[in-house]
Formats: C-alpha cells, structure tokens, sequence
C-alpha cells in the first residue's frame, strides 16, 4: 500500500485542508457534507472551493457522480492571475472537465470535443474510446502532474496527455480565452478548486499524492 496517499476528502474533518475562493471559510451554504461525499447543490452559490494549500508534482485521484446537465470541474495548478481585458486578478488553471455528455448541449460548440468530460477544457479532448459510465453512477479520475507533463484519467485509462513547455501546447492556448493571463500554463505548482458552475456533483475519496 501507497501510504504516500494523502486525504483531501474522505470524511466531514477533512474539509479543514478547503477553503472559499471568497476568502472566507468553507461555505455553510452551497456544498453539503452527506453520507462521506461531498455534494455541490445546484444553483445554491456556495462558490468555488480551493485547497488552502499548493501542490507540485503530484497524482489527485477522485470519484465524481454527475447530475442531468451538470456543467463543472476541477482544476489544479490554479493561481490568482492577471486578466489583461478586464485588468483583474481571477483564479485560472488548467481544468478536468466535468459535464454531462449525454445531454448537455453545451459541448457541441466545442471543437473536437474539448468541452467533453475528462478534456483538458478548451485545450485539449479526451480519447474518443474513453469510458464515461452513465448520469447517477461513479466515475473515476485521476490528474498526474509532474514536470511539464500533465495526464488526464478517466476510470482508469489515460486520455489526455500533454507536454505544456511544447510549442503545440502555446499555440492552443492562444487560440482560448486563456491568452488574456500572461501566467497561464507557467505555473508548475498552485492550488487544487473544485467549481461551482450552478449545478448538482457528487465527489468521494479525494485523494492526492505528491511526487
């Protein structure tokens, strides 16, 4: 056994490593603790949460149960970063994907799927043959970072895999919305956020090991 495995979520203690993206402590409001999951209510605005700490080189493996049109995600390596058009700090990183597939009609206008559940979203899709199990039932995922690589796993199989030091890498970020922080895909440590995007997702057994 691995016991290089840390809890970021198990049990309801465990919400002492999170805190609110709004400075303040974790929500009352928004997230529910209930049965050892941790549950993002739908249109509650709870807010995103985020680790208190920074992690580099690490795995942060999760399971995830989705609603019908969930939209969300969790996203890793994230920063307080500068947004040249609006000329604010906002909280960017790179992100998991996390959306209901099968009825979502959101990831249509996408290219190539780069809205789908396991993309690294607006940058990358994940591999067509990935194995999504249906809405009410769980999921896995696993994020690896170490280095300049980052993977994306979806029940136990990688689907994303990417250099983000390689050239491919920059042209894809100029071409989103992530070009307006000078910082994105710079950062080799930041802060884990699970999103509230107004929609219902269950999480269990989070988990992170650092490298």
């Amino acid at each position: 056994m691995d016991n290089r495995w840390q809890p970021l979520f198990k049990t309801a203690e465990d919400t002492v490593h999170w805190t609110s993206v709004r400075d303040t402590p974790f929500p009352n409001e928004g997230w529910q603790i209930k049965k050892k999951e941790l549950i993002l209510l739908s249109g509650r605005k709870g807010g995103d949460i985020i680790t208190k700490r920074k992690y580099a080189d690490f795995e942060l493996k999760l399971e995830f149960k989705m609603t019908r049109l969930v939209n969300s995600g969790v996203k890793y390596l994230v920063h307080q970063m500068f947004n040249n058009d609006t000329e604010r700090m906002e909280w960017i990183g790179f992100e998991y994907q996390i959306i209901d597939d099968f009825h979502q009609n959101e990831i249509q206008g996408f290219d190539d799927d780069k809205g789908s559940t396991a993309a690294l979203y607006l940058l990358y899709a994940p591999d067509k043959n990935k194995k999504l199990k249906p809405l009410g039932t769980w999921n896995s995922l696993r994020i690896r970072v170490q280095g300049n690589k980052v993977e994306h796993w979806l029940n136990g199989e990688r689907v994303v895999s990417v250099d983000v030091d390689s050239q491919e890498f920059k042209n894809r970020v100029q071409g989103t919305k992530f070009k307006k922080y000078g910082d994105f895909g710079k950062k080799r440590d930041g802060h884990i956020l699970l999103q509230d995007h107004g929609d219902q997702v269950h999480y269990r057994n989070i988990m992170i090991k650092e490298l």
